[in-house]
């Protein structure tokens, strides 16, 4: 049973992460590097909106903050 689970797992990783062409394989690294600044863009979407909701629920104290 484990040298066929690992048989499969082997099997998919080099379906999944190898290309068949040049071509193909230029046009995966174009949307890898096209589309790779989401996940950063998100975090700093949920970090201002955390900083938002925080903000609000403490209430904007005066002269708390320093210059």
């Amino acid at each position: 049973m484990t040298a066929t689970l690992l048989a499969r797992l082997r099997d998919w990783a080099l379906d999944t992460f190898t290309c068949e062409s040049e071509s193909q394989a230029t046009a995966a690294m174009a949307d890898a590097t096209r589309w790779g600044w989401l996940p950063a863009l998100s975090g700093v979407s949920v970090g201002a909106d955390q900083a938002r909701s925080e903000h609000a629920r403490t209430g904007a104290a005066t002269g708390e903050m320093s210059a």
